[in-house]
């Protein structure tokens, strides 16, 4: 059953199916929190409950789906925005926005390759207008519910579209704005929404997860304590073995750091804006710097862990340093002193907070920034 399998934030699974048997549901909803904790995923499951056409009952009386019906199999957690088939349910997210943008294209004639579709930087205004055409038909199913991933992330525009729909929600429609970053989505569609927050999942809870999905309990363990309660990134990691290159790469960048040169400012910031990957074929335009925007932000997000273990070591705390098997790459550089580790830990996360939605900053300047910022600490 789908909320019996969902992973921690436990609060917000039983507020969900408590409301549900109530039957008085908001039609908006902002679920926000730390990235990576199981919103998108529960948004998904609620909608799966809202329209199963055989629930079923817990033991304390409450609902869950049954996973077996025509309208659970619709919806898979694993299928990109585009790819899901239930006529009820519309997950508008940067996927789906870049989607619809090339189906306009393909309308004109152009050939496009969808296996090469890569995420938009924002949701804009096209987005919103595909999604309210939508919404024009009417519905056969229990509710229609929109799910709009990365809320943060609506244009202007797009938030004043939005908010018309939301102040003129049609019959039997549940809006769920999903968004790590909820002080960046327009005050007013704040204000519209019923709140849900969640929370960092215990590294217990996600070690626990991991071995009942066939993990040894000591790997299970290191990646339960490396995904800093974000369950959806040790989920990913058991799928997915890139997160290992990319600890490599982190632990060369942060070696970079600590020993950087004032030539080495601008080849820095470059590495880090381009070092990662580019998109290629012909959406490798404004798809390709949202690519790189975001492996950035997981790139500054890695640094930040890195130089918090280099205040642990600076202060002796060996026991807290996640990286552990980083040891004496970290431990050969403790000289850092733990002011100084701090103040770059600080600069990192102001510059993570530039780069990303409302501020929108040149992600080039930001980072040669920080590099400057290093040098002279």
């Amino acid at each position: 059953m789908a909320f019996m399998n969902f992973v921690g934030n436990e609060h917000a699974v039983r507020f969900l199916q408590r409301i549900t048997v109530k039957g008085t549901l908001p039609h908006a909803w902002l679920f926000s929190g730390p990235a990576q904790v199981g919103k998108r995923t529960l948004a998904i499951e609620w909608a799966k409950l809202l329209n199963c056409q055989s629930p079923v009952e817990t033991a304390d009386r409450l609902l869950d789906a049954c996973d077996q019906c025509p309208s659970c199999r619709h919806l898979a957690l694993d299928r990109p925005s585009y790819a899901q088939t239930h006529p009820s349910v519309h997950i508008v997210d940067t996927l789906m926005a870049a989607y619809w943008e090339v189906a306009e294209r393909v309308k004109e004639g152009e050939a496009v390759d969808v296996a090469k579709l890569m995420p938009k930087l924002s949701l804009g205004i096209g987005a919103i207008r595909a999604l309210r055409e939508t919404l024009a038909h009417q519905t056969l199913w229990r509710y229609r519910v929109v799910i709009v991933d990365e809320a943060e992330r609506l244009t202007e525009e797009a938030s004043a579209a939005l908010l018309k729909t939301l102040e003129e929600p049609p019959d039997r429609t549940l809006f769920l704005l999903v968004s790590a970053n909820p002080w960046a989505i327009h005050p007013t569609i704040r204000s519209r929404c019923q709140p849900l927050r969640f929370r960092l999942v215990p590294s217990s809870v996600i070690a626990d997860a991991l071995q009942k999905r066939g993990l040894p309990a000591d790997h299970a363990a290191f990646l339960a304590r490396l995904a800093r309660g974000r369950v959806g990134w040790a989920m990913e990691a058991i799928r997915n073995n890139e997160w290992q290159q990319t600890r490599e790469q982190l632990k060369k960048l942060l070696l970079w750091m600590v020993t950087m040169q004032w030539w080495d400012i601008f080849r820095f910031a470059e590495w880090c804006s381009k070092g990662m990957g580019e998109a290629e074929g012909e959406l490798a335009t404004e798809t390709s710097t949202a690519t790189q925007r975001r492996q950035m932000e997981e790139l500054l997000e890695g640094l930040m862990l890195g130089w918090r273990d280099l205040v642990a070591a600076g202060l002796k705390a060996t026991d807290l340093v996640l990286n552990s098997d980083w040891g004496e790459v970290v431990m050969k550089q403790a000289s850092v002193s733990p002011e100084k580790a701090i103040h770059i830990l600080q600069q990192l996360c102001l510059t993570l907070r530039r780069i990303r939605p409302p501020l929108n900053a040149n992600s080039q300047l930001a980072l040669e920034l920080l590099a400057a910022h290093v040098l002279t600490t």
